[in-house]
């Protein structure tokens, strides 16, 4: 079997956004164990060696999936940061986004994060609405006399909120999704308030 060149995958747009379309739906319908190239091609309609056409393999289709998750969560943490007025509502919006970007994309979450697929995917998890909330972290802190806590500020609140939302994708938080968003919240609050104390 002859696999394609990543310039000739290139050339099929709308049958690779179908492909990572169909992925997607699978892992919210069935979860991640359900998402195999065999499924994935008989959701499309075509053979499991006639995906490679498209991608290489499944860590591939995880991966732009992946990129995609973080361009979409990218615009969600900015449009909260721009729409926030003083620099610890700003962080405390960008983190509430990320938040709710996890509720209502556990799947794209999941992959982004490494939880299913090649872990590597771990460290670019954010990606760049990490930068957007390192700024809002940065603005707190110069408000607040702390400049040299920036990116311990930014790096513990992204911590805690993976943490928080990790165990309420388990089902494994007392008291479930509510309390959960609740206690991170006022964890960010209480963090932004000790800063430079």
């Amino acid at each position: 079997m002859t696999k394609a060149s990543p310039q000739q995958a290139l050339g099929h747009p709308a049958r690779r956004r179908e492909i990572v379309d169909a992925a997607r739906h699978l892992a919210a319908e069935q979860g991640w164990s359900a998402v195999t190239v065999r499924a994935v091609a008989a959701r499309v309609g075509c053979s499991a060696p006639g995906l490679y056409q498209y991608f290489r393999d499944k860590d591939a289709i995880l991966s732009a999936l992946a990129a995609e998750g973080r361009q979409f969560l990218l615009e969600q943490v900015e449009q909260a940061v721009a729409a926030s007025h003083g620099a610890g509502k700003r962080l405390r919006a960008g983190l509430r986004a990320v938040w709710q970007f996890a509720q209502d994309n556990p799947e794209l979450y999941a992959v982004m994060f490494g939880l299913v697929g090649d872990v590597r995917t771990i460290a670019a998890g954010c990606g760049p609405a990490m930068a957007v909330l390192r700024q809002a972290a940065a603005d707190v802190a110069a408000k607040r006399d702390a400049s040299e806590q920036t990116d311990d500020l930014s790096d513990s609140l992204l911590a805690a909120a993976h943490g928080f939302i990790i165990q309420t994708q388990a089902g494994a938080f007392p008291g479930g999704a509510e309390r959960a968003e609740a206690l991170f919240l006022a964890l960010v609050d209480h963090q932004i308030k000790a800063l430079g104390k």
